[in-house]
């Protein structure tokens, strides 16, 4: 039987890299994740050297590398990545968007956090979301609304890295992109579907979308080099003028005069003015980490969520699961699952904006709060729907739990450079394709989606409500791991809500497991809802999926299976080499530098 269920699971997975490549319009939208899976053979791309680089797009490595052989810094190709991922993968993430950056300074041997999150306009108001008789607008509509347009914040963020860790000329790390954006590429299967979803969403709202991704209504020919040459032009800017051309020049009046352009019906929607994308700010956050057995994994803090998500699962599953109890078994799998759910449940209630409501992170995060959590799991019962705790600096707060968000288009990327810094990165655009709004041929993000769609419950403030210049609550959780005061680990993901989910998993493999960066990529996730847990299907190293999924539901777990669309990019210190790998249900590429 367990050889029948691995042939059924490698033909499955033959069918459907055939099929994605072959007819991207067959690509189904899961609204927790709608980033489509691009499924593809076993073999995970994997690079060794001094320097390596991993992203989601070979372009975007190639590119990178490029930089390092240069003698660029890991932000010189952070700056060098994400600029040709504007072009080549503009579902995830793009100059219209927002992202987060752990960065490890070797010389200094101290790590940043900045903060390049979009921001909610300064008209914003509590009932953006809402329809004229109180009641919340659907995701569909609400991913296509002007509202739903935050400030860009990764043109700052790309420009204050640069400034503080970068090594070569500015516009240096943007030649490529504007090659590849002004010559063209050709589209990817990945990309292909993805334009199909974002049909799918919907996309009557915007012309430009359909006139650039849609040409004469259908998808652009895979053997056909795709062009965008305005965003040639804008890169072409932003490279010989820098930020201010983005914030405050040019570009910043064209993305104005597209917004009013998009107005339909003489709706007056608050939008985003000049003097916001003017008054736009990098801010520099404190990393939060914590011991995981003899390792201190840091990460992002609050605007994200994720990151004290991944924390605190992290800390639950160590008091639960002893190091000496490394094999993986069903109550790996329960103890997992049920870390998670209390972790969702503490990040729905307590995380918003720090500018608007006092985040307890110190409490949510301390050993004594970890320990009360762990104990109210139990080895023989899942339970389901937890609720949240009360962590210490939470006694002032009478707050309303947000309901969990759907997920959206984003990127991460790893870097490491001759010199031994080490760059952590996510960014992101939203919904596949933002808003599909695009001005300068960049996407126009939707992130403000992040927030609560209603601003209370019962009377009790949602911690994560709309407001003005608020940043909303993230998943992006971008992460260094260390071993004493070396850095050993970088990792990241996309995908929505579950980013913490996917990471928790890597994490534990490379850490407890000691699985090398290829099979921590490739084998298979376990992730949660409130009321179900949810394990990965056509996963080869889940090769006991029957026999798990009876033993879960016999400790009252509601088992689904489905696919995941990952992305994990990470590098590894092994050996005194760094080792990276890319999660194969993307077309992500590792590349090295001897």
């Amino acid at each position: 039987m367990t050889l029948h269920i691995f042939w059924l699971t490698v033909l499955t997975k033959i069918t459907l890299y055939f099929f994605s490549s072959f007819f991207p319009t067959s690509a189904q939208v899961n609204w927790d994740s709608p980033e489509t899976l691009q499924s593809k053979d076993s073999v995970v791309s994997t690079a060794t050297g001094r320097a390596v680089a991993v992203t989601a797009n070979p372009l975007a490595s190639d590119a990178a590398l490029k930089i390092l052989e240069r003698g660029g810094t890991a932000m010189d190709a952070v700056v060098a990545a994400q600029a040709v991922l504007t072009v080549v993968e503009p579902q995830s993430s793009g100059l219209g968007g927002g992202s987060f950056l752990l960065y490890w300074d070797e010389q200094k041997k101290f790590l940043y956090a900045l903060d390049g999150r979009e921001t909610a306009p300064s008209r914003a108001g509590k009932d953006d979301w809402l329809n004229e008789d109180g009641t919340p607008l659907s995701w569909i509509k609400a991913t296509k609304s002007l509202s739903a347009i935050g400030v860009p914040g990764t043109t700052a963020l790309l420009w204050e890295g640069h400034g503080r860790f970068g090594r070569l000329p500015w516009n240096e790390n943007f030649e490529e992109s504007i090659r590849i954006a002004e010559q063209g590429f050709l589209p990817s299967p990945r990309f292909l579907s993805s334009i199909f979803l974002a049909k799918r969403i919907g996309i009557n709202h915007s012309d430009a979308f359909k006139s650039l991704y849609l040409p004469n209504g259908d998808l652009p020919n895979k053997n056909i080099p795709f062009q965008n040459k305005a965003l040639a032009r804008t890169l072409t800017r932003i490279a010989d003028l820098g930020v201010e051309e983005f914030y405050r020049g040019n570009i910043a009046k064209d993305l104005l005069i597209d917004l009013n352009k998009y107005q339909l019906d003489g709706a007056n929607v608050r939008t985003m003015t000049l003097n916001d994308l003017a008054n736009y700010q990098i801010y520099e956050r404190n990393p939060i980490c914590r011991p995981y057995r003899k390792w201190r994994v840091c990460t992002f803090p609050p605007p994200s969520g994720g990151g004290i998500a991944l924390l605190q699962t992290l800390g639950i599953f160590e008091i639960l699961m002893p190091r000496n109890n490394e094999k993986k078994n069903v109550f790996s799998w329960h103890y997992l699952a049920e870390s998670l759910r209390l972790a969702d449940a503490d990040r729905s209630h307590w995380i918003g904006d720090p500018i608007d409501w006092p985040v307890p992170v110190d409490g949510l995060l301390e050993d004594s709060y970890i320990k009360e959590r762990a104990a109210f799991i139990k080895p023989n019962k899942a339970h389901l729907s937890p609720l949240p705790g009360t962590p210490r600096g939470s006694e002032l707060l009478d707050l309303a739990s947000q309901p969990r968000t759907s997920g959206g288009g984003t990127t991460h990327l790893v870097i490491v450079d001759i010199y031994g810094n080490i760059a952590s990165y996510t960014g992101s655009v939203e919904t596949v394709f933002g808003s599909r709004y695009i001005s300068g041929g960049m996407i126009l993000n939707n992130q403000l989606t992040d927030f609560s769609f209603v601003p209370s419950i019962g009377g009790k403030s949602i911690s994560n409500r709309v407001g003005p210049k608020k940043r909303p609550m993230s998943s992006m959780s971008p992460v260094i791991v260390f071993s004493g005061n070396r850095p050993v680990i970088a990792i990241g993901s996309p995908g929505g809500w579950v980013i913490p989910h996917f990471l928790s998993n890597a994490i534990i493999k490379l850490l407890d497991l000691g699985l090398p960066p290829k099979e921590a990529v490739e084998t298979s996730h376990l992730s949660v809802r409130p009321t179900e847990t949810i394990l990965e299907k056509n996963a080869f190293w889940f090769k006991d999926q029957l026999d798990i999924v009876k033993k879960l539901e016999l400790l009252g777990h509601r088992v689904k299976t489905r696919s995941f669309s990952s992305g994990l990019a990470l590098i590894q210190l092994r050996d005194g080499l760094w080792h990276g790998a890319a999660d194969p249900r993307r077309e992500g590429k590792a590349v090295g530098l001897q």
